[in-house]
């Protein structure tokens, strides 16, 4: 059995702009990603499915809850102790928010705060909402924010560039591997297809690549293909959470460099 990774993310359209109750229903792919922020480590989990959709002229306000951590880590980042009331904070917002007026597209966790990220109709209908929260968990420094951005250009600030979203797909074929039984311990052949606009990039790629140990197995033209110079090569490698990010951004930086396009990898289950 093989997984196969691609670049392309598939977003869930299940029940796509459908109306339910006289309410839209949206596309929902949700995933996190760790990045930086001003120098500063930050967590950020977003619906990717909006970007197919933004903006939403009906919803050009963005409104915040920003909750201050009682006890982040040395980096500003939550502690598993604290994660498990965060979440049910989280859980009582959503409860209290009217899904009518907003719609929550993600979080990011930086320099000691937590914010909760919602598009609203209305802002002053939000805020007059979120005061329940701030009354209900007093014990935490909490405040509600607000700014027009009819473009959603803040959503798009969050979300990730292509090489946050290459790792971001690593992590879902380590799961689905994961799913079927392998442990992700045992080194095996792992496979990558890259493709170029012309030969000369092509060669380039080849002779450095080769020199990590990469092995071709199979290069091709395909005349109708913007890219038309196809690339397969594989090397034994680890496949675990902290390796697989290592070889696969070096070998899409490369592509990058070469006017290429890495997409993707693929590898077998291995049971122990």
């Amino acid at each position: 059995m093989r997984i196969q990774l691609k670049l392309l993310i598939i977003f869930i359209t299940m029940g796509f702009l459908n109306s339910l109750f006289g309410q839209k229903k949206y596309p929902e792919e949700w995933n996190f990603y760790l990045t930086s922020i001003e120098d500063k480590p930050a967590s950020i989990y977003l619906n990717l499915a909006l970007q197919q959709l933004a903006p939403i002229k009906e919803k050009s306000n963005l409104c915040w809850v920003s909750l201050k951590l009682k006890s982040p880590t040395e980096n500003g980042l939550t502690t598993n102790e604290e994660s498990e009331i965060l979440f049910k904070i989280e859980d009582k917002i959503l409860e209290t928010i009217n899904p009518k007026n907003s719609l929550y597209i993600g979080r990011l966790t930086n320099n000691g705060y937590r914010d909760f990220y919602f598009y609203s109709k209305d802002s002053k209908v939000f805020k007059s909402e979120t005061e329940k929260i701030s009354k209900q968990y007093s014990n935490y420094e909490i405040s509600v924010f607000s700014k027009e951005d009819k473009n959603w250009d803040s959503y798009f600030e969050l979300y990730p560039n292509e090489m946050d979203l290459q790792s971001i797909s690593n992590r879902s074929v380590l799961e689905n591997l994961e799913k079927n039984g392998d442990n992700l311990t045992k080194p095996r052949e792992v496979f990558h297809w890259i493709y170029f606009k012309n030969e000369n990039d092509l060669k380039n790629y080849i002779q450095i690549v080769t020199k990590e140990n990469f092995e071709i197995v199979n290069n091709d033209l395909i005349k109708e293909n913007k890219l038309p110079y196809s690339l397969q090569i594989k090397r034994i490698d680890k496949v675990g959470y902290d390796d697989i990010d290592d070889y696969t951004l070096y070998l899409w930086r490369l592509a990058k460099e070469n006017n290429g396009d890495y997409d993707g990898w693929e590898t077998s289950v291995e049971r122990d």
